[in-house]
């Protein structure tokens, strides 16, 4: 099976939907992609003017493309959102590089988000969506929805994940998830998942530490809610200088035999040469 093309974006920063003063602001940021939220960043009663907030920012130019997480399922604005997808222009369309589906649950939700980036004045097959995982449901039915027509990616919203399970954050169940999301990805030929956001946003540190835990289990990518985040995720999910090193090395002593090599007193075959090609690949982003 040939591994997916791996993708770019390594962070996604959210924005409020309902702060068209900090769109810029974000993509000015060095987060590889921004997500402008209609749906846990905005309240209720500014659901409206979030989506207005929208529609004027992609029919009215912004730097560059941004992804939009649209209203859950079971929400009340989940047709409205759906609607505006279908409706927006060609120009619009241009400047939305993705839709995060919440609350992902089956196949069909995808199916419809898919079908609303098909339709109206212009297609815009090319648009990624990314299914956010947070309950059992959505666990239970990863490979369906990993099937479902213009799925792109995975990503885990661990904070509503551990809600509806009782568990901990931070846990060995959500590792699990992790672990399933990873499988399933490669089964479908997609990029390995997202990761759910840190919350602190002072220590640094602790963000950088969970972010090369989160590379360990498979995530190629993590959200984030703050623009102090986005350097600590980058440093974590791309290889050290120390690992860079060591591929180099590795890939050097390849290339000058046929057999089998030794580096740093482990035995160098096809399995370790295609790992350290792999880690060279990601250092060059």
């Amino acid at each position: 099976m040939t591994p997916p093309a791996p993708s770019s974006a390594i962070s996604y920063l959210f924005v409020p939907a309902s702060r068209p003063d900090r769109f810029e602001k974000a993509l000015a940021s060095a987060a590889d992609a921004v997500i402008v939220d209609l749906e846990d960043a905005v309240a209720a009663d500014e659901k409206d003017v979030a989506l207005e907030h929208l529609r004027a920012a992609l029919d009215g130019g912004l730097s560059r493309p941004v992804h939009v997480r649209i209203n859950a399922a079971d929400s009340a604005w989940f047709e409205r959102d759906l609607a505006a997808l279908a409706e927006l222009p060609a120009a619009a369309r241009e400047r939305l590089a993705g839709v995060l589906v919440p609350k992902a649950e089956d196949a069909e939700t995808i199916a419809r988000v898919h079908a609303a980036l098909s339709a109206g004045p212009s297609a815009a097959d090319g648009t990624a969506i990314i299914a956010l995982i947070e309950s059992a449901a959505g666990v239970a039915r990863t490979r369906e929805i990993a099937a479902a027509p213009g799925l792109t990616r995975f990503a885990v919203g661990a904070a509503d994940l551990s809600f509806d399970l009782d568990i901990e954050i931070v846990s060995s169940t959500v590792d699990w998830v992790y672990a399933q999301l990873v499988v399933e990805s490669r089964l479908a030929g997609l990029a390995g998942p997202i990761a759910s956001p840190p919350f602190e946003i002072k220590d640094l540190e602790t963000v950088e530490r969970e972010a090369v835990r989160l590379r360990g289990l498979g995530a190629t990518a993590q959200l984030c809610i703050h623009p102090g985040q986005i350097a600590p995720i980058h440093a974590g999910f791309l290889p050290s200088a120390e690992r860079v090193e060591w591929a180099r090395r590795v890939v050097a002593a390849a290339a000058e035999t046929d057999g089998a090599a030794q580096v740093d007193g482990q035995m160098v075959d096809k399995p370790v040469r295609e790992r350290a090609e792999r880690i060279l690949a990601q250092s060059t982003r």
